[in-house]
């Protein structure tokens, strides 16, 4: 009997840790550092990505505005399984995750949330409205909460023009604290038409914006989207931060 009840506590406690660490997952974390543990030599890792565990899905961005694409997740024990690959959890906290993949890489992150409420990641820009508005960043961003993929919303329409080889296009835009887009600004150009078609676009896009937030409240954030056309007419897209 007293062995039956030790097994029954052990199963009870590893259920409960399986819990927290669901639980305790399922947020955004934005990647700080990528360690190399393969024996080949890569190339440093500069490319922001942030993850995001909701109940069901994860969606992983490499542009702070919006995310492109998902796959799936699932935690046994300290195991933690995106797609095909098993990481092991090293850490996790309220504020921080460390996973490693055998052989292959440690990632380590911190909570969005976290970095978010930070003084030294917020820039005052101006005032737009009669208020201040801030750059957008890493860690304090204005999220598109629309069903299409952004990108290729802003540019179905765009095939038709005269696209010159190595074109660059930038503008810049204002999303207030009601998720409404305001103040677009074109700063690159490449026609008339294509100038015209990124923006009714993007204008499309307004209300489908979750705010930035600073400390829990929404504020107003001045994000950029560019495309470059290589020489080869093969767009390159980038975009978000300024």
């Amino acid at each position: 009997m007293k062995w039956i009840l030790i097994c029954m506590t052990l199963i009870f406690l590893a259920g409960q840790s399986f819990g927290q660490h669901k639980k305790n997952i399922q947020k955004s974390w934005v990647k700080t550092s990528i360690e190399n543990l393969s024996e080949k030599v890569v190339a440093p890792d500069t490319l922001y990505t942030r993850y995001t565990f909701n109940k069901s899905t994860l969606n992983i961005s490499f542009y702070p505005g919006w995310d492109d694409f998902k796959q799936t997740w699932a935690i046994t024990n300290n195991k933690l399984t995106i797609g095909y690959d098993t990481y092991t959890i090293e850490t996790l906290t309220d504020s921080t995750l460390t996973i490693t993949l055998d052989g292959f890489r440690r990632m380590k992150f911190m909570a969005e949330d976290y970095l978010s409420n930070q003084d030294l990641h917020l820039v005052l820009l101006g005032e737009h409205n009669g208020k201040p508005y801030y750059k957008a960043n890493h860690y304090i961003t204005p999220r598109y909460t629309g069903k299409a993929n952004f990108r290729n919303f802003l540019q179905k329409n765009v095939e038709g023009y005269n696209i010159k080889k190595a074109s660059y296009f930038r503008l810049t835009f204002i999303v207030t604290e009601a998720g409404t887009i305001e103040n677009v600004k074109i700063i690159n150009s490449i026609t008339e038409g294509f100038d015209k078609e990124i923006t009714k676009q993007l204008m499309k896009t307004s209300k489908e914006w979750k705010p930035a937030t600073f400390q829990g409240k929404p504020i107003q954030t001045e994000m950029f989207y560019d495309i470059k056309y290589l020489n080869s007419l093969t767009p390159f897209n980038r975009g978000g931060l300024n």
